[in-house]
């Protein structure tokens, strides 16, 4: 009887630890499935109508001020497919299609798969999210708040240009809206938490006042004032997005107008420094932005402004950036032109040293353009009566023999023979692609209008 128990004990024992064996195997194999499911999330999109145009999609996550590169796919027959990497952490990201043409679409992954479709030609009032419920709750609530804010800006611009009497109408209309819009915006605020979208909803909250303003510098002010009421600049889901750097470009280019440049310049270095305050601490963002805000300023050729960017925060920028700044300023209204120098009766002369006149007209033509020899003969006819203004007429030719026959009545102008065309070193050192081009210089010879016609440089002078 013992052995026959002791036997028995055994063959439990043996059928404890196959069990344990097959439980761990099942929990591995549980981990396993889980693992594959996690490292296998994808955005899958479609373009309704199918244009051949488009024949590849780049992944881009979107940190900061910048748009960091994940991976790209082929388009085929208007379908696209792209797996996130294993590693891959929430936020928001953009599927970009077209970047000469900024075409692209952004969406929050918080991993989970995301399927979608769009108009490639309208991809911002067409993008229809088949899956994830947070894409399609951000979403909904981005398209229902424009419209309401888009109503109470259109009842406060209208206060502006009615009759006293209809004021207090309007201000109930307005009332009543804008206690909606509260009621709207904590709805989503609740449908929201716990979500990586609740942190875009909560920032997006515009703030209005509760009843209409009367002027408008006064709602300028509360627009200034109360730009970032809403934005907590410690929120990293902020930070590791663009909404940041988006709102603050809105503020400094949208929020602070002028007609008067001298004015307009003031307001930008004053945008600028009143966003720096805001982020902080935050020396990473800090960067980016003011980047992203040299380049803008860069692009508008606002040169006193990139020189304020450069000087004031200077350790912000790299030497290859400085570089890069110069050589897109360089033909910046407000900036010297590019010197060069000439040979006239055998002597020497450089742009720089001219001292003959107030202004200067520098045109750069060919007399094998048909634009430019309509154009040169009016240009020459309109200045020669003009004591103040001189012309450089810079021909860019193959060779010196019709230079000499269409130039010859030109005797008021400095005429120059640029050979080689459109490879001559001056040509390009002005970046020519196009015949007439014409930089109206003061005496000091910076750049202060860029004509596109002979027809603007008559205006100019004329007013």
């Amino acid at each position: 009887m013992q052995k026959i128990k002791i036997v028995t004990f055994g063959l439990i024992l043996e059928q404890i630890f196959k069990k344990m064996n097959m439980l761990k195997k099942l929990l591995f194999a549980i981990v396993l499935i889980s693992f594959t499911i996690q490292s296998q999330t994808y955005v899958k999109g479609s373009l309704k109508p199918i244009n051949e145009k488009y024949k590849w999609v780049i992944l881009y996550q979107l940190k900061g001020a910048k748009q960091l590169y994940v991976a790209n796919v082929d388009v085929v027959n208007g379908n696209f497919k792209i797996d996130f990497p294993e590693k891959a952490t929430p936020g928001m990201y953009r599927l970009a299609y077209d970047l000469e043409n900024r075409g692209f679409v952004d969406f929050i992954y918080n991993n989970e798969n995301i399927e979608l479709e769009f108009n490639p030609l309208n991809p911002s009032g067409t993008v229809h999210i088949l899956t994830s419920e947070e894409n399609k709750t951000y979403q909904l609530y981005e398209v229902e708040s424009s419209i309401i804010k888009h109503h109470l800006d259109s009842l406060q611009m209208s206060v502006f240009s009615i009759e006293d009497a209809q004021k207090e109408t309007l201000n109930g209309i307005y009332t009543k809206t804008a206690s909606y819009y509260k009621d709207f915006q904590n709805y989503y605020e609740k449908k929201s938490t716990g979500k990586l979208a609740n942190h875009f909803i909560k920032s997006s909250y515009k703030y209005y006042a509760e009843n209409l303003i009367q002027t408008p510098q006064e709602y300028l002010n509360s627009e200034k004032q109360h730009y970032f009421d809403f934005i907590n600049f410690e929120d990293n889901e902020l930070m590791n997005s663009t909404f940041i750097s988006r709102k603050i470009v809105d503020y400094v280019f949208y929020l602070n107008g002028s007609d008067d440049v001298q004015v307009q310049d003031v307001l930008y270095k004053r945008a600028v420094q009143d966003v720096m305050l805001k982020i902080g601490k935050n020396e990473q963002l800090k960067g980016e932005l003011l980047i992203t805000l040299l380049y803008t300023f860069a692009q508008i050729e606002n040169s006193n402004l990139v020189d304020f960017m450069t000087t004031s925060y200077s350790d912000k920028f790299n030497e290859t950036i400085l570089k890069d700044i110069k050589s897109k300023m360089k033909l910046a209204v407000g900036s010297i032109a590019p010197d060069f120098s000439w040979e006239e009766k055998g002597v020497t002369k450089k742009l720089s040293e001219l001292t003959i006149s107030e202004k200067y007209v520098l045109v750069f033509w060919s007399t094998s353009c048909s634009h430019c020899l309509v154009e040169v003969p009016q240009l020459y006819e309109f200045i020669k009566d003009f004591n103040d203004v001189h012309v450089i007429a810079f021909a860019l030719e193959n060779d010196e023999i019709d230079f000499n026959i269409h130039t010859k009545d030109f005797t008021k102008f400095t005429n120059i023979l640029g050979l080689e065309k459109w490879q001559n070193k001056i040509a390009r050192m002005y970046e020519i692609i196009s015949t007439p081009t014409y930089f109206i210089l003061d005496k000091n010879k910076r750049i202060i209008v860029k004509p596109e016609h002979f027809n603007d440089v008559k205006a100019y002078f004329e007013n």
